[in-house]
């Protein structure tokens, strides 16, 4: 795309301090994003896939500064939001928004839907008291294809997908332009999921919006992101555009992950090699290469030196088979 990007982060790394002792010392950190780099352009769905425990959710919070990160840089429409104070992030926030996991425990049990959308809209001053901030709710209500009359049940009313649709709706009524979608379908049954995702595909086509949907359920993205990127322990292992990640990964993990997927042809997963163990603990990752312990096609080099992300057709891959792919001359090359 020629078009700047609407989110770009660079070099983002968020560690968490282990702390022990009378004194509450220091004594390590768990490394949960560790020099990650992403870029989302306006309309576009970046999907951020891996296991429980790799860091993902930690790079929605961190983008969002609900989490303090340590260093990098996270820019929205050119704007390093690391630089801001409070007040500075404050109109930010309404374009930069979040829809939760669990959506009975995000919304307040003893609020209406309409307050619990209305303190959005009064948080960032928008519409008058009234009337008007009701119209707002209604019409988010109706974007999310529920009744704007059932603005004045309570959220304990409702079916978990109905509960999910209002999140959403809390999130659209300020009218963002990036919506960080935080494990949003994993609790929901599988026909309810594809009803969410629709939706969603549905409302990035009407408002335009940017997704950066967050999972550790590859098959829910494939027909939802533009872009893919797989996490392991703290960092971006590969990234490209969804089909080639699904008919060409490059990374041992990213294979391993599609291994999980269903698929009717029992031939093309068998050809799939599993990941094997358990994920290390991020506040000791493994030296060399963080997949190398639990990787089927690890060699030699990969338990001593760290790959790098480096370019493979149609997107990057962090491990030595995709550099030496890269290095070797091609079929017709001098």
């Amino acid at each position: 795309m020629s078009e700047a990007p609407l989110l770009e982060v660079r070099g983002l790394r968020t560690w968490f301090p282990i702390k022990r002792g009378l004194l509450r010392r220091t004594v390590g950190h768990v490394r949960a994003v560790d020099d990650v780099d992403l870029t989302i352009h306006a309309g576009e769905t970046l999907a951020l896939v891996g296991e429980s425990g790799c860091g993902k959710t930690t790079v929605g919070r961190s983008i969002l500064r609900l989490e303090e990160p340590q260093a990098g840089e996270i820019r929205f429409r050119g704007t390093d939001l690391r630089t801001l104070d409070r007040d500075e992030m404050r109109p930010l926030r309404q374009k930069l928004q979040i829809v939760f996991q669990d959506p009975m425990a995000s919304l307040n049990p003893r609020l209406r839907v309409h307050d619990i959308l209305a303190e959005g809209l009064h948080s960032f001053g928008m519409g008058a008291a009234g009337s008007e901030r009701t119209d707002r709710v209604a019409a988010a209500l109706t974007r999310v294809r529920l009744d704007p009359d059932s603005m004045w049940r309570y959220p304990h009313e409702f079916s978990g997908g109905q509960r999910q649709r209002i999140g959403i709706a809390r999130a659209l009524a300020v009218e963002p332009e990036l919506l960080i979608c935080d494990e949003s379908v994993s609790a929901l049954d599988v026909s309810i999921q594809a009803q969410i995702l629709n939706l969603l595909g549905d409302l990035q086509e009407e408002m335009g919006l940017a997704y950066l949907f967050i999972t550790h359920d590859l098959s829910v993205v494939k027909y939802l992101a533009d872009q893919v990127a797989v996490m392991y322990l703290g960092q971006i292992v590969e990234q490209g555009p969804t089909a080639r990640i699904f008919e060409a990964p490059e990374h041992p993990y990213t294979r391993g992950l599609l291994q999980a997927v269903p698929s009717v042809d029992p031939d093309r997963r068998s050809a799939r090699p599993a990941v094997l163990g358990d994920v290390p603990s991020p506040a000791n990752p493994p030296p060399g290469c963080r997949f190398h312990t639990r990787c089927p096609e690890r060699f030699d080099r990969c338990s001593v030196d760290a790959p790098s992300l480096v370019p493979v057709p149609e997107g990057k891959s962090r491990c030595f088979l995709a550099e030496a792919s890269a290095e070797s001359p091609q079929p017709g090359a001098p």
